[in-house]
């Protein structure tokens, strides 16, 4: 097949455009996030004894700020050794807000601490978003996050910090 030069400069125009239109979304680059997740209010509290563990199960509402903005629900399961060492499991749903786009973004999250004072426990851990919605739909990544629990409270302040992706 022989291509013309204004065959060649029609390819070069279509290529153009659709790199114009779809390269950035195709070719973009994780996001570094940041912020804290700040629980406000305990909403739910089981407690039980299995052997020498203590198993809390919990749910409370907070907000997040930074490159995520919004409300938070946290469904938890802490399971609390003798030793004062601990692992926990749950999900944290966040109605929010990244760069103006707006949805619903879910996260597993698991982490491990220890008690650190009658009053105080820290831990380190991450949370990986499962499923988004909205606006949101296609969002990925995986955060870092690092905290301390308020004992009397059930109360946590979390940092965290990653990457996130909104795919097209």
């Amino acid at each position: 097949m022989k291509l013309t030069k204004m065959g060649i400069s029609v390819a070069a125009a279509v290529a153009a455009l659709l790199f114009a239109t779809f390269g950035t979304a195709i070719a973009s680059a994780p996001t570094a996030a940041d912020g804290t997740f700040t629980q406000t209010a305990v909403t739910g509290f089981e407690i039980r004894i299995a052997g020498a563990n203590v198993i809390i199960e919990q749910t409370t509402q907070g907000v997040i700020s930074g490159t995520l903005s919004g409300t938070i629900e946290d469904t938890v399961r802490v399971v609390i050794h003798s030793d004062g060492t601990f692992e926990a499991k749950g999900t944290t749903i966040c109605a929010c807000s990244v760069d103006g786009k707006q949805g619903l973004v879910e996260f597993a999250v698991t982490d491990q601490g220890e008690q650190i004072s009658p009053d105080s426990s820290r831990f380190t851990g991450r949370a990986v978003i499962t499923r988004t919605t909205g606006d949101l739909s296609g969002l990925s990544g995986r955060l870092d996050i690092a905290g301390t629990v308020d004992i009397p409270s059930g109360l946590s302040t979390i940092g965290y910090s990653g990457h996130i992706h909104l795919h097209p």
